[in-house]
C-alpha cells in the first residue's frame, strides 16, 4: 500500500482544476450542470423574495390587495417552475458529463497500462488496478454527478439572501457575512486534513480488494491444504483495516466540522440581535427586522450541507490521486529515430539486466540467433532463461548492452512493429473468458472463420473443439478453467500460429500432461515454428536435441554453447543436466524400470 506524499495532497481548488482538465470535451456539459444547479437554488430565492415582499407590505402603511396576492402567487409559480426545469437540466448534464468522463478515463488508463513496463504491473497488487478502474472511478462519477452540483447549490440561495440583507441594511448584511468568513478557514483546514486520510482509505480499500482476489483465485489451494480459516483471516484483516481507516476519518473530522457548523450558525443570533437593536434604536423599519428573521436560516442552512459533501469530495480526490499514479507512470521510452529490422536474426550484445537494483539476473550476455534457426536455452532454475525471452519481447528494458533484431535495436523499433514480428507462447497459458473462437482470434485482427479454423487444425486443436457442444462458440471460463492443460496449450499455440510472426519465443511447458496431449502439442509446436526464428526455453532436454545451438546459462552468464553432441562430450553443466534428465525419465513408482 502506497503512503500518501505531500505532492499528492491537493487543495479543493486544485482538485476542481484536475476534474476540469479530465473532463475534456464534455467539460461544457459539466459546467452547465453546475450552473443549472446554482440557478435551481437561486430560483428558491425567488420564493423567499416573494415572502419578504409580503412581510414588508404587511408591516408597512399599505394593506395587501388582490393584485398583490396574484403577483406573489405568480412569483411562487415561477420559483417552482425554475427549480423543476433547472433541476432537470442540471441532473441530465451532470450525469452525462460524469459517465462520459469516467468512460473515457477508463479507456485512457487501459491504453496506458498496455504500454507500461512489466515492472510497474508486478510491483502492484492486482486489486490495486482493479480498484482504480472500478471503485475509484465510481467515486469520480459520484463527485461529478452529485457533489459538484450540490456545492453550487449550497451557494446559490445564500448569495441571494446576502444580497437582500445588504440591500435592506448593510450593517446587518455585514454581520451575516462575518460568520461565513470566519467559518470558511475551518472548513478548508478540515478538508485539507481529510485529503491525506482519504488517500489512505482508498489505498486500504485496494489492499482489501487484492486480498479478496487472492482468496478467490487461490480457493482450490486453500481448500486442498485445509487453510480456509487462514485465508478468511487474511481477507478479514484487509476488511478490518479498511473499516478502521474509515472510522478514523469520521472520528478525526467530527470536532472540526462541528466547530465549522457552530461558527457558521452563530451568525443567526448575531443577525437577529443586530437587526433587533437597530430597530429599537430607530435605525431600521419593522419590515427589515421581520425580513431578517424570515431569511436568516435560509442563509446558513444550505452552507451546512457542505459538510455532507466534504467526505465524498475528498474521497473522490483520493481516487483522482490513485488514478494519477497510473497515468503519470512512465511507459517504456519511445524510439527517438524509428528503425526497421532488415531480416529476423537476433543478437544479444553484452546485455545486463536486473529486476531488483544490485541483484543482477543477466551479466554481459552475448549470443547470435541466425534467421530461421532454432536456439534452445537451458540452465538451472533462476539462471535467467525466461528473462531472455522477456527482454526480446521488451516486457522490460535492458540496463546495458543491446538487443537487436535484423540489425535494429529493439528500443528503436516501433512497439507495434516489434509486437507484429515477435510472438510468445507462455509456459503458463492464459485464456480469456469468452468463446474459443474469440481466444484464437486474438492472434490477428479481423481474422476470418476459415483462418481461425486453419490455425486450430495446425495446432491439433480442431478435433477436440468440434467435439464440444457448441464447437468454436463454446464459452470458456476465465483463464480457460473449463479446459484441460493440454487443450489450453493447444489453443495458445493456435493463437500464435494465426499471428504468424517471424520470430517465435517459446517458454516450453513442463511435461505435466498425458502422452496423447503431449504428442499433439509437439505436432502443434512443429507447425508453429516452421520457417521461423525460434528461441525456446527448454525444460525437457529431449525436445532440443536437434536445435541448431544450445545456450547453457549459469549465474546469469552463458557458460556453455554448442549443439547437443558437442555439449554432452564437453562434460559440463549441460552433460550433467542431460544425465539427470535421462535418470528421471527412467524413474518409476517403486524404483527404476
Amino acid at each position: 500500500m502506497s503512503a500518501a506524499t505531500n505532492s499528492e495532497i491537493r487543495s479543493d481548488l486544485e482538485s476542481l482544476a484536475r476534474v476540469w482538465a479530465l473532463s475534456g470535451p464534455v467539460r461544457g456539459k459539466g459546467a452547465a450542470g453546475i450552473g443549472y444547479k446554482f440557478l435551481q437554488s437561486a430560483c428558491l430565492g425567488i420564493a423567499f423574495g416573494a415572502v419578504i415582499w409580503v412581510v414588508n407590505k404587511i408591516a408597512g402603511p399599505e394593506s395587501l390587495t388582490m393584485a398583490d396576492i396574484w403577483w406573489v402567487t405568480g412569483l411562487m409559480v415561477i420559483s417552482l417552475a425554475g427549480q423543476t426545469l433547472f433541476g432537470f437540466l442540471s441532473v441530465s448534464n451532470s450525469w452525462i458529463a460524469s459517465y462520459e468522463t469516467a468512460g473515457r478515463l477508463r479507456l485512457t488508463i487501459l491504453d496506458h497500462l498496455a504500454i507500461l513496463p512489466m515492472r510497474f504491473h508486478l510491483s502492484r497488487h492486482q486489486g490495486d488496478t482493479v480498484t482504480a478502474l472500478t471503485a475509484d472511478m465510481q467515486m469520480i462519477e459520484s463527485f461529478m454527478s452529485d457533489a459538484l452540483p450540490r456545492i453550487a447549490q449550497a451557494f446559490g440561495l445564500p448569495l441571494i439572501v446576502l444580497g437582500f440583507l445588504f440591500w435592506q441594511d448593510w450593517q446587518v448584511g455585514l454581520v451575516g457575512l462575518a460568520s461565513i468568513v470566519i467559518a470558511l478557514p475551518v472548513f478548508l483546514w478540515s478538508s485539507r486534513r481529510l485529503a491525506k486520510l482519504g488517500i489512505r482509505r482508498q489505498d486500504t480499500q485496494a489492499e482489501a480488494g487484492a486480498r479478496m482476489i487472492e482468496y478467490a483465485q487461490g480457493i482450490s489451494v486453500i481448500r486442498a491444504f485445509n487453510r480456509i480459516a487462514k485465508g478468511q483471516e487474511s481477507f478479514g484483516e484487509g476488511l478490518k483495516a479498511f473499516r478502521d481507516i474509515s472510522i478514523k476519518m469520521v472520528a478525526e473530522l467530527t470536532a472540526p466540522l462541528v466547530l465549522f457548523g457552530m461558527i457558521l450558525m452563530l451568525g443567526a443570533p448575531l443577525v437577529i440581535g443586530i437587526a433587533g437593536s437597530r430597530h429599537i434604536g430607530g435605525d431600521t423599519e419593522v419590515g427589515t427586522l421581520l425580513s431578517s428573521l424570515v431569511v436568516i436560516f435560509a442563509l446558513y442552512a444550505p452552507l451546512l450541507g457542505l459538510i455532507g459533501v466534504m467526505e465524498l469530495t475528498r474521497i473522490a480526490d483520493a481516487s483522482l490521486t490513485r488514478i494519477d499514479r497510473i497515468i503519470s507512470a512512465k511507459p517504456l521510452p519511445a524510439p527517438k529515430a524509428a528503425e526497421t529490422p532488415d531480416g529476423f536474426d537476433l543478437v544479444f550484445d553484452r546485455v545486463a539486466f536486473s529486476y531488483v537494483p544490485d541483484t543482477p539476473v543477466l551479466k554481459d550476455v552475448s549470443f547470435t540467433v541466425p534467421e530461421r534457426s532454432v536456439t534452445a536455452i537451458v540452465g538451472l532454475s533462476g539462471s535467467g532463461k525466461s528473462t531472455i525471452l522477456n527482454l526480446i519481447a521488451r516486457f522490460w528494458d535492458i540496463e546495458s548492452g543491446q538487443v537487436r533484431i535484423g540489425g535494429a535495436d529493439i528500443r528503436q523499433i516501433e512497439a507495434e512493429q516489434l509486437n507484429a514480428n515477435v510472438t510468445m507462447v507462455f509456459q503458463n497459458v492464459y485464456l480469456f473468458a469468452g468463446t474459443i473462437r474469440d481466444n484464437i482470434a486474438l492472434g490477428k485482427d479481423g481474422a476470418t472463420d476459415a483462418e481461425i479454423e486453419a490455425a486450430a487444425k495446425a495446432a491439433q486443436a480442431h478435433e477436440f473443439i468440434t467435439k464440444l457442444p457448441q464447437g468454436y462458440e463454446t464459452e470458456i471460463g476465465e483463464g480457460g478453467s473449463t479446459l484441460s492443460g493440454g487443450e489450453r496449450q493447444r489453443l495458445s499455440i493456435a493463437r500464435a500460429i494465426l499471428k504468424d510472426a517471424p520470430i517465435v519465443l517459446l517458454d516450453e511447458a513442463p511435461a505435466a500432461i498425458d502422452p496423447t496431449n503431449e504428442r499433439a502439442i509437439q505436432f502443434a509446436f512443429a507447425e508453429l515454428v516452421k520457417d521461423k526464428t525460434l528461441i525456446v526455453v527448454a525444460h525437457k532436454l529431449s525436445t532440443v536435441q536437434s536445435a541448431d545451438q544450445i545456450l547453457v546459462l549459469g549465474d546469469g552468464c552463458i557458460i556453455e554453447r554448442g549443439n547437443h553432441d558437442s555439449l554432452v562430450d564437453a562434460d559440463g553443466l549441460y552433460a550433467s543436466l542431460w544425465k539427470r534428465w535421462a535418470q528421471a525419465a527412467d524413474w518409476r513408482i517403486g524404483g527404476k524400470a
